[in-house]
């Protein structure tokens, strides 16, 4: 188990985290305190992720940017598109 040293930041504690631990600048974890344990969840904060992946995706059906099938082809098809 790794060790996490609690700093002050202004009138508040926290923590730094590691870049492998998943979360991104920004991102809003749900703790819970149960007995001498506090467990940080990253659900909300994967879905948030996610969710902006997804509006992001749909920006080029609402500008009317699509492509046909065989654009796709032509485009993709070398990593395994149509086949």
């Amino acid at each position: 188990m790794a060790k996490i040293k609690v700093r002050k930041i202004g009138n508040s504690l926290g923590v730094i985290l590691p870049k492998d631990s998943g979360i991104s600048e920004g991102d809003e974890l749900e703790y819970t305190k149960e007995d001498e344990t506090i467990k940080l969840s990253l659900v909300e904060a994967q879905k948030a992720h996610d969710r902006a992946l997804i509006e992001k995706s749909f920006e080029d059906v609402e500008k009317g940017n699509l492509h046909t099938e065989e654009e796709m082809k032509q485009i993709f098809g070398k990593y395994g598109w149509g086949k």
